[in-house]
């Protein structure tokens, strides 16, 4: 069962696929990416998803690598799951591209994609980017 808790307005919301493990566990931040804004994003802007369910949008993060960071300039050579990848909006693009395309074999696998693919999509309309954080 694919679903977006919201249990409390103080806490990020939870993009969930398969993951029944404990609450405080391994998984990645989704939050926009805005160059030159020093406010940190709003909870209600930030998404996690347990490592377990993260598999296939991990794939597809890692194929893009090594990423230049336009506004730094910094080349950044693999994924890291534990810090900050911040990934351009063109290169998120590729992967919703890619997502989008997936061929999910079950109804909730497909509900899941479709769900981040949204979620990507409404953020990049006010962003540069989408940075995903590691907590392993």
């Amino acid at each position: 069962m694919v679903r977006l808790s919201k249990k409390d307005k103080k806490e990020i919301q939870t993009l969930i696929y398969r993951y029944s493990g404990p609450r405080a566990n391994i998984g990645y931040t989704f939050e926009p990416l805005r160059y030159g804004d020093t406010d940190e994003p709003k909870l209600e802007e930030i998404i996690f998803i347990y490592a377990d369910d993260f598999d296939i949008v991990l794939s597809a993060l890692k194929s893009k690598y090594p990423l230049d960071d336009p506004d730094t300039g910094e080349t950044y050579e693999a994924f890291d799951p534990c810090w900050d990848n911040p990934i351009p909006e063109s290169i998120w693009h590729e992967i919703l591209t890619e997502l989008d395309a997936w061929p999910a074999k079950e109804p909730e696998l497909r509900i899941f994609i479709d769900s981040f693919i949204a979620w990507v999509r409404a953020h990049l309309k006010r962003a540069n980017g989408i940075i995903v954080t590691g907590n392993l």
